[in-house]
C-alpha cells in the first residue's frame, strides 16, 4: 500500500514538471504576449512567486512583499609596525609583522510586507560575540521628508564614521575620527530629506542609550548586545544626536572619493554637514572625580556626573575625479557631584572639565579614464589636541614640570594607494600613516596613556626639558597591503 502511494507521488511531481505553460488563447486564437516580449520591470509582478539574480554586490531575492540583498566583503592584510619613542626612556618594542582579516561582514538589506518598510542587518564574523551585529536597522518611509528608524547603526554624527568601510580611502579611518566618533548606537530617530531637485538639507535627529566607551573615554560605543539590568552601563544615561547637511549643487555620494563615471565628473559638487551630540549619565573614575561620602549608595549607583558635548563640522568636494574632504571637532566634558558628594576642585587638584578638539583632511583623486582598472591616490592629515590638567590629590597635582592628560597630542600623516580592478568588489590597496605623539603623564600613575592603536607610554622619567634622556615624543608607522573582494 504505502509503496503504490509513493509511486502516484512520483507520477504526480513528474507530470507537473512535464506540463507545459498553458496559454490565454485558445486552439484557433493567438496567445498573448509572453512576459519575456514586455518592457523590462525592476519591480517584481504582484503575481511573481520568486525572482533571484547576481548582481555587481552579491545576490538579490525578490518576490511580492518580501526581498532581500545578500552582500559579503572580506578584507585581507597584511601589517607592518615600527614604533620609536626619545631618548634612553624611550619604548622601542612593539614592532610587527602580521597577516590578518580586519574584517569580514556578511549583510542583509531589503523589504518586508510593502517597498516603505525596509531592513538592514549585517554580521562582522572577526568581532567578538556580543559585538558580532553590527547593524540591526528598521525603516518605516513615509515620505521624502520624515521617515522612522529603529534599531542599532551607526550614529549619524560625523561624514567620515558614516561611510563604509570597504569604500574608504584609507584602510583605517583617520586618528581624529577614532577620538571623536560616536560609534554604534541603539535607539530610535527620524531622517529626511527637504528639495525635489538638488538635497537642500538632509537631516537625521535621535534619542539613543547613550555608553561610555570607557570610563575615561567620553564618547559613545553602544555596539555590544547586553541584558536588561541595572549596571554601570544600563543606567538612566541618554543621548542625543543630530546631523544637517546640504548639497546644493546635488547629492554628493557618501564616502571620501569622486566615484563617479567619465561622463559626469566634469560637474562639481559639494557637501557641508555639521553634527551634534550630547551624552550625559554616571561616571565611576575617581582618579578623575572623587567621591566625598564614606558609605556607598544603596543602589550603588556612583555620586559623580558626566555630561559631554560633542560638535563637528565638515565639508566634501568632487570634481574631475578630485575629492576633498575635510573636517573639524570640538568636545567638552563637564563633570557635577550628586547627592552627599561635596568633593571640590581647587589647590591645583582635580578637574572641573575636558576639552578636546581635533582635524582632519582627505585629498585624493581617481582615474577612472584608464582603460586597465581605475587607480586612486590619496593623502591625509590630521590631528588631535588633547586636554592636560591637574592630578587628583597632592601626589599627582600639576605642577610645570608635570601635565597630566588622558590621552597625548596627536598629529597624522597619511599616504594611500589602491588598484580598484572591478572598483570596492576587487581591490588592491596600500596604505604608509606616520603617527606622532606629543607625550604628556598618565592622570593616574598607571604608566601609559590612551591612544587608537595601543596605549601609549606615558612621558619618560625627568622633568620637561630637564632631561636629554626623557622620552617625550612617541612616533608610529603602519605600512599596510590588502586584498578586499566583495560578493
Amino acid at each position: 500500500m504505502f509503496r503504490a502511494i509513493l509511486m502516484l507521488a512520483l507520477a504526480t511531481a513528474c507530470a507537473g514538471l512535464w506540463a507545459e505553460e498553458p496559454t490565454t488563447g485558445s486552439a484557433t486564437e493567438p496567445a498573448t504576449e509572453s512576459p519575456a516580449d514586455e518592457p523590462a520591470d525592476p519591480r517584481p509582478r504582484s503575481d511573481a512567486a520568486r525572482i533571484t539574480r547576481v548582481e555587481d554586490r552579491g545576490l538579490r531575492w525578490d518576490s511580492a512583499g518580501f526581498s532581500v540583498a545578500l552582500r559579503t566583503s572580506v578584507q585581507f592584510r597584511l601589517s607592518f609596525r615600527d614604533e620609536r619613542a626619545n631618548g634612553n626612556d624611550g619604548t622601542n618594542g612593539r614592532d610587527y609583522i602580521n597577516f590578518n582579516l580586519p574584517r569580514v561582514k556578511t549583510g542583509f538589506s531589503g523589504h518586508i510586507f510593502e517597498d516603505m518598510f525596509t531592513y538592514q542587518l549585517r554580521l562582522n564574523w572577526v568581532r567578538g560575540a556580543s559585538e558580532m551585529l553590527e547593524v540591526a536597522h528598521f525603516r518605516v518611509a513615509l515620505f521624502q521628508a520624515v521617515n522612522l528608524n529603529g534599531g542599532q547603526d551607526k550614529v549619524p554624527f560625523s561624514w567620515e564614521e558614516s561611510s563604509e568601510a570597504e569604500s574608504m580611502n584609507f584602510m583605517e579611518r583617520s586618528y581624529a575620527n577614532e577620538v571623536f566618533n560616536q560609534d554604534y548606537g541603539k535607539g530610535i530617530w527620524v531622517d529626511g530629506m527637504i528639495g525635489d531637485d538638488v538635497p537642500w538639507v538632509k537631516y537625521w535627529a535621535g534619542v539613543f542609550n547613550g555608553v561610555l566607551a570607557s570610563q575615561e573615554d567620553f564618547r559613545n560605543k553602544d555596539g555590544a548586545l547586553t541584558a536588561d539590568a541595572f549596571s554601570d552601563v544600563i543606567d538612566n544615561e541618554v543621548m542625543v544626536a543630530l546631523r544637517l547637511e546640504t548639497h546644493p549643487l546635488g547629492e554628493v555620494w557618501q564616502g571620501l572619493r569622486d566615484d563617479r563615471d567619465n561622463a559626469d565628473i566634469e560637474d562639481g559638487f559639494f557637501a557641508v554637514g555639521v553634527g551634534f551630540n550630547w551624552i550625559a549619565g554616571h561616571l565611576r573614575n575617581a582618579d578623575l572625580r572623587g567621591d566625598t561620602a564614606a558609605a556607598s549608595t544603596g543602589s550603588g549607583r556612583t555620586r559623580t556626573r558626566q555630561s559631554t558635548l560633542a560638535f563637528t563640522l565638515d565639508g566634501h568636494m568632487r570634481w574631475y575625479g578630485i575629492s576633498v574632504d575635510w573636517a573639524v571637532f570640538y568636545r567638552r566634558t563637564d563633570f557635577s557631584n550628586v547627592g552627599l558628594n561635596t568633593f571640590k576642585v581647587g589647590g591645583r587638584e582635580s578637574i572641573g572639565e575636558l576639552e578636546d578638539m581635533g582635524a582632519s583632511l582627505e585629498v585624493g583623486y581617481n582615474f577612472p579614464w584608464l582603460d586597465v582598472a581605475d587607480i586612486f591616490v590619496g593623502l591625509r592629515f590630521s590631528l588631535v589636541n588633547a586636554d592636560e590638567f591637574w592630578g587628583r590629590d597632592a601626589g599627582l597635582r600639576f605642577t610645570r614640570n608635570h601635565q597630566r592628560a588622558i590621552r597625548p597630542d596627536s598629529t597624522e600623516y597619511g599616504l594611500t594607494a589602491a588598484w580598484r580592478l572591478h572598483g570596492d568588489s576587487l581591490k588592491l590597496s596600500m596604505d604608509i600613516v606616520f603617527i606622532q605623539h606629543q607625550l604628556a603623564w598618565s592622570y593616574n600613575n598607571s604608566g601609559s596613556l590612551l591612544g587608537v592603536y595601543d596605549d601609549i607610554p606615558e612621558r619618560g622619567q625627568g622633568g620637561l626639558g630637564s632631561n636629554p634622556s626623557s622620552a617625550d615624543l612617541n612616533t608610529e608607522m603602519h605600512v599596510r597591503f590588502q586584498l578586499q573582494w566583495m560578493f
